[in-house]
């Protein structure tokens, strides 16, 4: 068993808000993943980000309530009380003080309202709730530990395996996570080579390059692609943002950077504004024969802002025949190409392959509200 538990460690970790403004600008916000007891943590709206201090912020419904305690809002004293047994907590937004059980704490982060959702530090909130908390920088993953299974087994990102329910094509996988549906296992492949393609139970156990240190690099690629490629604002959008998104591509020519540059400008007409995240499993890589190895993702989007519902991200695929409503969260999983025109060893090379598409092998559908 992988443990992730450590006390006392500061988590720390260079990433901001999801917010249109900073991919705009190219500097792209960055998805921080949040595990608990091996099993992530989905969460429906904003996501966790690091304040100036240095430490990571959560949305405290979310993590509180999945330790099992209950949250409340007192909004004429702008107050949150957390409740679990005989433990009782109470922050105030925009203090760096708290209350546990009566005795005032002192901590290096304030409390914070952001788009209807208080946002408190995970660190405070988690080791007062008794977890334990420890941050992964090559993925970019806060690990929260309540309480230990010495019979349960953890893949090497600290993820916990199922052995029961399992997909009818699970022999096609190193391994089944608890936290993954089954209906993303069950997803068809993407167009391939029949005799060359490779499922990822093969690939991981034949291929050299695929080793943690090789897949952290490429997921960590995805990540900062997929929060340029969904965070888009037509008031703050330029070349910049056009330069960014074409440097996470394998690159063999600057004819790419053309058709980037002329979204950009119709982002502009069109007044398009979106935000969403995208989440890739390295556990569930497919190589379809072609010099492409697929990573199935998880993502999330909602359209904030558009004229016509019409090429409202950089993907040639994007569904114009599909209306999609405003202000309203999508979420599905998507195979996204990673390629590289480098041989011999390209173990670090792959990047967003040019055609990658979040609508080629896909499902989408409304997000369950929260």
């Amino acid at each position: 068993m992988r443990k992730w538990i450590f006390s006392g460690l500061v988590v720390t970790m260079i990433c901001s808000l999801f917010s249109a403004t900073a991919s705009a600008a190219g500097k792209p916000p960055s998805f921080v993943s949040v595990v608990m007891d091996g099993q992530k943590i989905w969460f429906p709206d904003a996501q966790a980000f690091v304040d100036e201090n240095n430490r990571t912020l959560v949305p405290v419904r979310f993590i509180a309530e999945q330790m099992g305690a209950k949250v409340g809002w007192e909004p004429k004293t702008m107050t949150v009380p957390i409740e679990r047994d005989d433990l009782h907590i109470v922050l105030t937004i925009g203090d760096s003080t708290a209350l546990v059980n009566g005795k005032e704490v002192v901590f290096d982060s304030k409390a914070i309202t952001s788009g209807g959702r208080t946002f408190v530090p995970l660190r405070f909130v988690s080791e007062a709730l008794g977890a334990k908390v420890n941050w992964d920088s090559p993925t970019s993953t806060v690990f929260i530990s309540i309480q230990e299974d010495a019979n349960a087994k953890y893949d090497e990102w600290g993820r916990l395996i199922r052995t029961t329910h399992l997909p009818k094509n699970a022999k096609d996988y190193p391994y089944i996570l608890a936290d993954v549906p089954n209906e993303a296992y069950e997803m068809a492949y993407p167009y391939s080579h029949p005799t060359d393609s490779k499922v990822s139970s093969v690939l991981y156990s034949t291929i050299p390059e695929f080793n943690k240190k090789n897949v952290d690099i490429w997921m960590n690629r995805l990540k900062t692609f997929g929060a340029l490629w969904l965070n888009i604002d037509y008031k703050t959008i330029d070349d910049t943002w056009a330069q960014a998104v074409f440097a996470t591509k394998v690159q063999s020519s600057n004819a790419e950077l053309k058709y980037i540059r002329r979204y950009v400008e119709w982002v502009k007409e069109n007044k398009i504004q979106t935000e969403g995240y995208l989440d890739p499993e390295p556990s569930m890589i497919y190589k379809d024969g072609f010099g492409n190895n697929y990573v199935r993702s998880k993502f999330r989007i909602k359209f904030n802002s558009f004229t016509e519902s019409k090429n409202l991200l950089y993907d040639e695929r994007f569904p114009n025949d599909r209306k999609f409503d405003k202000q309203v969260w999508y979420e599905g999983y998507a195979d996204i190409s990673l390629s590289t025109n480098v041989g011999g060893d390209w173990g670090s090379t792959l990047k967003v392959d040019p055609g990658a598409s979040l609508f080629r092998n896909y499902f989408i559908r409304k997000a369950d509200s929260e």
